[in-house]
């Protein structure tokens, strides 16, 4: 495999579309998938607008896809990927086809906070783990996971007064004026909260039932 022409680029976010990298990268061929261990998915970069890496954490491991792309291929990941500024490049080594095989990733730079991803790119994710028969289980995982470090630092920052915050606040409001659900059916505006991409409220629901029943009787934050 290594004497083949190229680069093994290992994708575990957007690029796992592709439908997107054959637009972006149109030499770049499907080598097969695999589980990159010792690893986790994580978004980065404030909430709303965050994206996809890895960090090394002990006994887990992310679903990731490799390809073989041509020089032109990783000139064009390189502009997409904000390297060297956002994201740097590793290289990591993943079981493939019986063999450990050296694979270039891209890694986000550190200093950025975690939070949630935009809908639109949690959807191109989400059509690639589609793609590449993954189970998207873990992607949602990684969200709710993201979010809710986020949640819980901006607790602390807040000394801890107010867990409703003003975004959390704004996305109950929009689904109880949707009228679509019983505002105290917690699946059903959990299900809702993933539909309108609010996330945080996904992950709010799962942690503070209790807060979240007792805003709904009283409308106190």
């Amino acid at each position: 495999m290594s004497k083949e022409k190229g680069t093994i680029y290992l994708a575990y976010g957007s690029n796992l579309n592709l439908r997107q990298m054959a637009y972006r990268c149109p030499t770049a061929k499907v080598l097969g998938s695999a589980k990159l261990t010792g690893y986790r998915l994580l978004f980065r970069g404030g909430n709303g607008g965050a994206v996809a890496t890895i960090e090394k954490q002990k006994g887990e491991s992310v679903p990731v896809l490799l390809w073989r792309i041509m020089p032109n291929d990783e000139e064009a990941l390189d502009r997409y990927e904000g390297y060297p500024h956002l994201y740097r490049k590793e290289t990591v080594k993943v079981r493939f086809k019986g063999q450990w095989v050296p694979a270039m990733v891209y890694i986000m730079n550190e200093g950025r906070p975690l939070g949630a991803p935009g809908r639109y790119y949690y959807e191109v994710i989400r059509q690639g783990y589609i793609d590449a028969g993954f189970d998207i289980s873990l992607l949602n995982k990684a969200v709710r996971d993201s979010i809710s470090a986020a949640e819980k630092s901006e607790a602390q920052d807040m000394g801890n007064e107010n867990l409703i915050t003003d975004k959390i606040y704004r996305q109950i409001i929009a689904i109880r004026d949707s009228g679509v659900c019983n505002m105290f059916d917690l699946p059903r505006v959990q299900e809702e909260a993933y539909k309108k991409g609010f996330y945080e409220l996904v992950v709010f629901l799962n942690e503070h039932k209790k807060e979240y029943a007792e805003f709904i009787l009283t409308g106190k934050r």
